[in-house]
């Protein structure tokens, strides 16, 4: 078997790079082998056999069935295998029970694609499943790429291409969760195809979205995922699919214990924590949904809108209602969501005020009364809306069917939407949609939601992905390669011969290896004895904390193994106490002495950063306030490696108790830029080290009013072989 050229990886073992794929044949196919082909009416096998054929044949595509039982199959020349199909065979799709055998031929064939419709693999969640899907996997290491398993033949679906506007593509891993989306045809979406992947044995998400997102008339991505092969792909499709300014739109299972276990039984996926997902999704741009109409009508907005990667404007937006209640309404709705909808510039309420009478609102919410629409005095209200410098998006909400009304406002959105001054969302809040006005719309591209509330999430990923592509810069630019000379001598290295001695680190050792990594941690001395711990606390200035050093025990306050506020007087009993109360709680513990460090009376708040392994990404960096912020609140934000500065910000700045940093109740504010340092230095620790350790946390990170800095006083480290 030919083998594919292998990909380069970093230190933690994941892909620094996406592969590259010839989806030439699988596009545009010239010979394929339907592997299970039958007459056998009502059968599956017949049903796709047809379908296949109907698709393929108009594009100049030979199908050949392959059944060992038939000569002919519906009049079509049948071949016993696939190795005996003459030529070259660039798709093969299996159908037959036992799928494994057909697709070992169709590697020996040289099959450019094999599509494995057949199920029985992990997903069954049995042994017997799992040794086929890794069968699978080995097959799918050469020349030859496998769609699938447990997948079916949407790829070749044919679609209309007279529809305005770039192209929708969608990833799904599930055939009935992507068969809503498709509809969007109907809304005047075009589709550009749709790739159900499966158990993913060899082909998998990113290498279709990478293939979407350089098509240069894709508008977006939209996606159902119940998990990740791995969170690195992930990432780097999403960072190629950035740099095409191509958005994703996913729904992404497994927020609950009962979705994340149909999810794994599903398909065979884990799930994966649902929280590190969101961050990732936060890193990468993704814009996640909760259901099938919001992926349609906002990934319909993103293809219908200019693209993003040149769209400028202010983030507010606009709101031009027919009714004052619609109007409060979608503003409340806007508020809720962080959608901005500002005060209109002076020259715009003064251009309003010529039309729209005094008794109604001018400002921002308009109330234009409805009938307005009909004259020309509507079309004048939507210019000095849509000329407004302090708003960067029209919201027009149409929430009734009144004729003579609608249709001329739907005909100068068309054109407003075809000059392309603003971008324009309409919302058809109306279950009637056999209307001249709605088919216009639809017909012209003009992105249509159908509820206030998904037209303001719309509005909201609109403005967001804006911003993210404006201030875009690849992660993975500078990560560290397996063959990149810093990353395999001096720091990381001696870090990583510490952390692969094979025994766990005690608190001194921990807090060495963050000081190679310039985290700030605190003074201390080691006493093994009362007299050095008299002696010790005496150089911390008289008043010290007190601690047992054993690599055995981890969480020391849990145990009364720590003393705040030790005087000099009291530390020699405080010795002798604390290590009693070691042997008590942890007899078979391997006690080091004591750590003694002066007391850090000046932070403003406590902070928790740490590093934990998190499928499917891998390392994952934690940060959160300390006391009962991390222990009773959950109050964390993740971070994903590769992130830039700019992300550990926000890790920062979005948790619950983000006020505390910024200074309360009296309080000076504390020195966020010095605890980014440390959240950006346990990245590269993670970077370069991250696969040798298990985990990692610095809690407490003091942190210091701004400009001192802050200091680490505790840290476990666990290495991966503990």
């Amino acid at each position: 078997m030919e083998k594919m050229e292998p990909l380069p990886f970093d230190h933690l073992g994941l892909p620094t790079a996406l592969r590259d794929v010839d989806w030439g044949p699988l596009v545009r196919p010239r010979r394929a082998a339907f592997i299970g082909a039958t007459d056998r009416e009502g059968s599956q096998q017949r049903a796709q056999f047809l379908f296949f054929r109907q698709r393929v044949e108009p594009l100049g595509c030979e199908v050949i069935p392959v059944n060992p039982g038939k000569s002919h199959v519906l009049g079509v020349p049948a071949c016993p295998s696939v190795l005996d199909v003459a030529g070259d065979v660039d798709v093969a799709v299996v159908l037959v029970r036992d799928a494994l055998p057909a697709v070992e031929e169709c590697v020996r064939k040289g099959v450019a694609f094999v599509i494995v419709f057949s199920a029985g693999f992990a997903e069954l969640e049995t042994e017997e499943g799992r040794a086929a899907q890794r069968r699978l996997t080995q097959l799918g290491r050469g020349r030859t790429r496998i769609i699938g398993p447990n997948t079916n033949l949407n790829f070749f679906e044919a679609w209309r291409r007279d529809l305005p506007g770039r192209r929708m593509a969608i990833v799904t891993q599930s055939g009935f969760q992507g068969r809503p989306i498709s509809q969007g045809e109907v809304y005047g979406i075009g589709i550009q195809s749709w790739a159900t992947i499966g158990n993913e044995a060899d082909l998998e998400w990113a290498d279709f979205v990478r293939y979407y997102a350089g098509l240069p008339d894709t508008g977006a991505i939209a996606t159902y995922v119940e998990g990740f092969k791995s969170g690195r792909t992930m990432m780097l499709a999403a960072d190629e699919a950035a740099r095409h300014g191509v958005p994703i739109v996913a729904i992404k299972v497994g927020r609950s214990p009962a979705g994340a276990a149909m999810a794994s039984a599903h398909t065979g996926h884990l799930t994966g924590a649902d929280a590190v997902h969101e961050a990732a999704f936060g890193q990468a741009g993704i814009v996640r949904v909760d259901d099938h109409d919001e992926a349609i009508e906002i990934c319909g907005m993103f293809c219908h809108v200019p693209p993003l990667a040149h769209s400028v404007g202010p983030d507010g937006v606009a709101v031009y209602a027919l009714s004052g209640g619609t109007a409060a309404h979608l503003a409340d709705l806007c508020e809720a969501n962080g959608v901005p909808v500002p005060r209109f510039a002076a020259r715009t309420i003064k251009a309003l005020g010529e039309h729209i009478p005094a008794i109604l609102r001018m400002d921002n919410p308009v109330d234009t009364g409805g009938t307005l629409t009909a004259t020309p005095a509507g079309r004048a209200t939507l210019d000095a809306v849509v000329e407004d410098e302090n708003t960067g998006v029209l919201m027009v909400p149409i929430t009734g069917v009144f004729p003579g009304m609608v249709e001329p406002l739907a005909a100068d959105l068309v054109e407003i939407h075809q000059e392309g001054r603003k971008p324009v969302l309409v919302i058809w809040a109306s279950p009637v949609r056999d209307n001249d006005g709605y088919r216009l719309l639809c017909e012209h591209g003009v992105p249509v939601f159908h509820s206030l509330t998904a037209a303001v999430k719309g509005a909201k990923a609109l403005i967001a992905h804006r911003r993210f592509l404006a201030g875009y810069r690849s992660p993975f630019t500078a990560l560290p390669g397996a063959t990149r000379p810093a990353a395999v001598t001096g720091r990381a290295e001696v870090v990583r011969a510490a952390l692969r001695a094979g025994r766990p680190l005690d608190e001194a050792e921990a807090k060495r290896l963050l000081s190679r990594y310039s985290i700030p941690v605190v003074s201390e001395d080691v006493a093994t004895s009362a007299a050095q711990a008299q002696r010790a606390v005496a150089a911390a200035g008289g008043t010290a904390v007190m601690k047992v050093l054993s690599p055995d025990i981890a969480h020391k306050s849990d145990l009364g193994l720590v003393r705040v506020g030790v005087a000099e007087a009291d530390a020699g009993r405080a010795y002798q106490e604390l290590l009693a109360a070691a042997r008590r709680a942890a007899p078979a513990a391997e006690l080091r002495g004591v750590v003694v460090q002066p007391v850090v009376a000046d932070a403003v708040t406590e902070a928790i950063v740490g590093l934990s392994h998190q499928v499917p990404f891998g390392p994952v960096v934690m940060f959160g306030l300390g006391g009962i912020f991390t222990e009773v609140l959950r109050d964390v934000t993740f971070g994903v490696p590769p992130f830039d500065r700019a992300w550990a910000r926000s890790m920062v700045t979005s948790i619950k108790g983000a006020p505390l940093l910024a200074g309360a109740r009296g309080r000076p504010p504390a020195d966020v830029d010095a605890l980014i340092d440390v959240i950006m230095s346990v990245q590269q620790l993670a970077l370069e080290a991250g696969a040798d350790i298990r985990e990692l946390d610095i809690n407490p990170v003091m942190v210091r009013p701004a400009g001192r800095g802050v200091v680490a006083v505790d840290a476990l480290v666990i290495p991966a072989g503990c």
